[in-house]
């Protein structure tokens, strides 16, 4: 008899074991369910469990659950086991020359976003934010970012004079909408930016249209203005504490799967843009195209002086990368 209930108790001790050994991974996000992002990250949670035998399970929190982006990060500095879709803008808070990455009117097209990141210099960054338990595992493209308003039309800077423009906590955007657009910069949390165009606390936003789409702002804004302003690049970070714990093997897959999931994001997004204009268009919006994206981009080129902390001759080398200098 106590042959079997030492048998017993070891089996027990295996399985508790065995629960132990399994890593889960909190994914965070601030897109809707049906956003690319969510819907290719669920995807990737069916790949990781498969692949891993059910060692390695993500799960989702899509809609801001466990805090805005910048909170995401913060708390994985603090040492929180998440991994999230977040802003470059955010790792900028660490290591400010990210900040380079959404630059306004830095890029011509996707092929410039794709040569910057496989760059030394975006390796660089990648190597320093190590150090604040940040782990970048890829890049995204999560859209082309234009402004949209509530009732005024805009086509050049003196249009969006004095609008109150919604942005991001972050400085690069801050200083966009000060210098380039000489509206007044209102920081609001994205779940609470449906209900500031309603009320009209805001005269206008700027986002992809796909999360325009996403978070239904079309139905309290009129005017899609086209200015491309950013190409949006976004990386997707998990605690650098978490991926040690893994097992070697394991690492080489998360790497491998979330590789793969940034590419079918970006894809996601670069394939929406047309027609995501066309769904706001049916939508309601009316599309101005006719922008003068010219006189915006000379005005963007001061935006570097607003950053003092940046290594000397950044804006220059990120721009002979693109250039192919």
């Amino acid at each position: 008899m106590r042959r079997k209930i030492v048998a017993c108790a070891a089996a027990l001790m295996g399985c508790v074991g065995a629960a132990k050994a399994e890593e889960v991974i909190r994914f965070a996000h601030m897109n809707g369910a049906s956003h690319f992002v969510h819907t290719e990250a669920a995807a990737l949670a069916d790949r990781i469990r498969e692949r891993t035998n059910g060692e390695v399970r993500i799960e989702l929190f899509p809609s801001g659950q466990l805090g805005e982006s910048a909170q995401l990060v913060e708390q994985m500095s603090f040492g929180a086991d998440l991994m999230g879709q977040v802003q470059a803008g955010n790792l900028a808070d660490y290591v400010p020359d990210y900040s380079i990455l959404v630059y306004p009117f830095m890029y011509g097209g996707i092929e410039d976003v794709e040569r910057l990141i496989g760059s030394d210099l975006v390796k660089e960054l990648n190597e320093q934010v190590l150090g604040n338990n940040l782990r970048v595992l890829c890049y995204l493209h999560y859209g082309t970012r234009d402004l949209y308003t509530r009732s005024r039309e805009a086509r050049s800077p003196a249009d969006t004079k004095d609008m109150a423009i919604r942005v991001q906590p972050v400085t690069i955007y801050t200083e966009m909408v000060e210098r380039v657009m000489g509206g007044s910069p209102t920081p609001i949390p994205w779940p609470e930016v449906y209900s500031a165009l309603a009320q009209g606390v805001i005269d206008a936003a700027e986002a992809p249209p796909l999360s325009i789409i996403d978070q239904r702002h079309y139905e309290h804004a009129r005017f899609l203005i086209q200015t491309n302003h950013i190409q949006d690049v976004v990386p997707l970070v998990i605690s650098a504490a978490q991926f040690d714990r893994l097992s070697p093997e394991h690492q080489e897959i998360l790497q491998a799967e979330t590789d793969a999931a940034c590419d079918a994001m970006s894809a996601a997004s670069i394939a929406s843009y047309e027609a995501g204009i066309a769904t706001l268009r049916e939508n309601g919006m009316t599309i101005i195209n006719d922008v003068d994206r010219a006189a915006f981009a000379e005005r963007a080129g001061t935006i570097a002086e607003s950053f003092p902390e940046w290594t000397p001759g950044l804006y220059d080398r990120a721009r002979a990368v693109i250039d192919g200098k």
